[in-house]
Order: C-alpha cells, then sequence, then structure tokens
C-alpha cells in the first residue's frame, strides 16, 4: 500500500519550509483585493488530542490569534466553539477540549451528530469546510482508540479528514517517527475500511523560533493545508450538490403531489356542468406545478451562485459546469377533460354522460394523473442517474 502525502501543489514528503520570498508572496496573496464576492462564513473543525498544536494550527492557517497553551478554558462537552471574524469572513471555529480515551464514547456522540448534522444540510454555509486531525510528531503517538472511535466514523460518513502532523521541524530521528506514524495510520485504516481511504497526511511547523543549539525553525506546511482544505471542499461541492438538487426536486414535486390531491378531495365539483369544475381544479393544479418547477430553478440558482463563492474564494477553483443540474422532464399528464368525445355516439348521450358523471369518478380520474405526472417527473431523474 502506497502511502499517500499531499502533494497536488508539488511539496515533496516533509513539506516545503517557507523562505522570506515566499512569506512575502503569501502576504501579497493576502492582501491584494479580490474582484470575487467572498463566501460570508467558514466552518472549520479541529480534532486531536490536548497538546497537539490544534489552535497553534489554526493561528498558523488563518491568522487567528487565538490563546495557546496553559490556563486555556476547559469544558466537559466534545466541542468548544468561537466564532472570528476575519476580512469580512466569520470563521465558525470548532475545537476540542480534554479528548481522553475515558470521554471518547461521550464526544464521538457529539462530534459525529454534528457533522453529520452540518454536512447534510442543503446550504453550503452550513457544512464543515474544512476538518483537521492533529498528532504531534514529537510524541508520535496515535492511539488504536482515536482511530477507531474518530477517524474510522468520520470516514465512513463521508467526511474529507486532513491529518496534520504538528511540530515537524528536523529533530532526532523526527523524520523517521513521522514515516513510522504515516505508515501506521495508513496501515489500521485500510484495515478496518477495506479500502484505502487516500487520506492527506501534512507535516507542519505551526511556530517558528530557535532551538536550544541556536538552529532556526521556520514554519512550514500552510499552503499544502489550505490546498488541501479547498480541494476537498471543491471535490464536496461536486458530489454533493447533484444529491441535493435531486432531493430538493424530489422533495418539492412530493409536495406538489399531496397538495393536488387535496385540492382534488376538497375541491368543488358541481352536479351540473362538471366539465367546467374539473377545469379550474386542473388549472389550478398545473399553475401550482408551473411555480413548483420555478421554485426547484430558483433554489438550483441560489445553491450555484453559494457554491461558485466557495470555488472562486481566494483565486481557487473554475465555477460550476453549468451542466451540473440533474436533468427531469417538466410535463403534466393533468390535462383537458371532456366527457364528450365527438358526435358519433349522439349528442344527447354525451351531454348526459357529462351531467351524470359523479365527482368521485372525476376526482378519482384527476387523482390518477396527478400521480402518473410524478412518476413519470421522478422516473426521467433516475433514468439520467443510470445513464
Amino acid at each position: 500500500m502506497a502511502i499517500k502525502i499531499w502533494s497536488r501543489t508539488g511539496s515533496k514528503a516533509s513539506g516545503k519550509k517557507e523562505t522570506a520570498a515566499s512569506a512575502r508572496t503569501e502576504k501579497q496573496t493576502e492582501e491584494k483585493p479580490n474582484k470575487v464576492h467572498r463566501p460570508a462564513v467558514r466552518n472549520i473543525l479541529v480534532l486531536g488530542k490536548t497538546g497537539t498544536g490544534k489552535t497553534s494550527l489554526l493561528n498558523y492557517l488563518y491568522g487567528f490569534d487565538l490563546p495557546t497553551g496553559a490556563g486555556l478554558p476547559k469544558t466537559g462537552k466534545g466541542l468548544h466553539e468561537n466564532v472570528i471574524t476575519r476580512n469580512g469572513i466569520a470563521y465558525h471555529v470548532f475545537d476540542t477540549w480534554g479528548v481522553e480515551a475515558d470521554s471518547l464514547p461521550e464526544w464521538r456522540q457529539e462530534v459525529l451528530a454534528l457533522v453529520r448534522k452540518r454536512n447534510t444540510s442543503p446550504r453550503i454555509n452550513d457544512w464543515f469546510h474544512a476538518i483537521y486531525y492533529c498528532f504531534s510528531a514529537n510524541t508520535a503517538r496515535i492511539e488504536e482508540a482515536e482511530i477507531e472511535e474518530i477517524i474510522v466514523p468520520l470516514l465512513q460518513s463521508g467526511c474529507k479528514l486532513i491529518v496534520v502532523l504538528t511540530n515537524a521541524e528536523d529533530g532526532f530521528r523526527k523524520q523517521e517517527k513521522m514515516e513510522g506514524m504515516k505508515e501506521y495510520l495508513c496501515t489500521e485504516l485500510e484495515k478496518r475500511l477495506h479500502y484505502d481511504p487516500q487520506l492527506e497526511i501534512i507535516p507542519v511547523v505551526n511556530v517558528a523560533g530557535e532551538t536550544l543549539a541556536g538552529d532556526i525553525i521556520s514554519r512550514f506546511g500552510r499552503t499544502e493545508a489550505l490546498e488541501a482544505a479547498r480541494y476537498n471542499l471543491a471535490d464536496d461541492i461536486k458530489k454533493r450538490l447533484p444529491a441535493i438538487y435531486k432531493m430538493n426536486v424530489m422533495n418539492k414535486l412530493g409536495a406538489w403531489k399531496e397538495r393536488s390531491l387535496l385540492l382534488l378531495a376538497n375541491g368543488k365539483i358541481s352536479f351540473v356542468l362538471n366539465n367546467n369544475s374539473a377545469k379550474q381544479l386542473i388549472d389550478l393544479i398545473n399553475y401550482d406545478l408551473l411555480n413548483t418547477f420555478g421554485a426547484i430553478d430558483a433554489d438550483g440558482d441560489r445553491l450555484e451562485a453559494e457554491a461558485n463563492e466557495y470555488l472562486l474564494a481566494e483565486g481557487g477553483r473554475k465555477p460550476l459546469d453549468k451542466r451540473w443540474r440533474p436533468e427531469f422532464r417538466r410535463i403534466t399528464y393533468v390535462k383537458g377533460y371532456e366527457y364528450s368525445k365527438g358526435l358519433s355516439v349522439g349528442l344527447a348521450f354525451d351531454i348526459a354522460s357529462g351531467l351524470l358523471r359523479s365527482a368521485k369518478s372525476i376526482r378519482d380520474n384527476l387523482g390518477r394523473r396527478v400521480e402518473k405526472t410524478y412518476a413519470a417527473i421522478i422516473e426521467s431523474m433516475q433514468k439520467k442517474k443510470t445513464e
């Protein structure tokens, strides 16, 4: 099994240290005005045991100034949320405190429930836009419980996890330790998942400094970590949006069908000239269907605009391909309702049929047409899915 380390930006296994030139380039990129409308919300989830450098990682990646080290507030809950507004963006940061073996079951339940709730939302603003899991290269410890109780369930739920090896600066046998961590983590995950999760593993130094021997410690890994997050979010958008759109179509059409059947059950149908009564019901049902199609299109436009805000932010990915929306047939079988089929049988008989036909038969007939319309539209979406 090949160990996969983040390489889409061209970096090698241990990451690339910042130089003065690259730092200036990053600063210029941050300060350069962006004409693209940026998303107003970013949701970030950072996981890992206490002391693995989660807060300093956030400070490094996103330019926060959160307090680190001893004296931080603790909570018995699994998650702690901070909202930091920076450059017009509200960063909702979910951090973990005191994640130890004895608290894992409760913590796991809370975290997974929140992740599933957010990542199944039809609003991209609700999703987690980046999920990081931190291990410290200083201790080189990866506990089996972390893999079993946290990482595996997150991957099984469809989350794209970025594993960050903090404190990745040069040191005694440091590279050897990190290679061992990567090998162990990938092997254990593949054993439990029965497939290679293609996990992104990024060495990072969050804090610059100096060793006891006087060697300079330079920060690195920021570009790779942020690019991994952008790539994961773009992939999530590409995969989730069509499914969200289809579900919205089904929900809205299902609501239209229920409204139509309710209208048919309670709408007035006169005994005399009931063809006119049926026509009025048909007009109401089809007008509602037309409005439903309009609402579906409006929701699709909103989804696309929201997705492009995230895709284009910070000079990122290309906008969505216009063909991302699953197609469906915009049809109706609830059409003109006439009992008189012509004069061949006799005008008098046709008029009598129209006058005496029961309201129940009209409702049943139109109800079948509503059901047929709904089924045909949904079937057209399923056919597209299997092509």
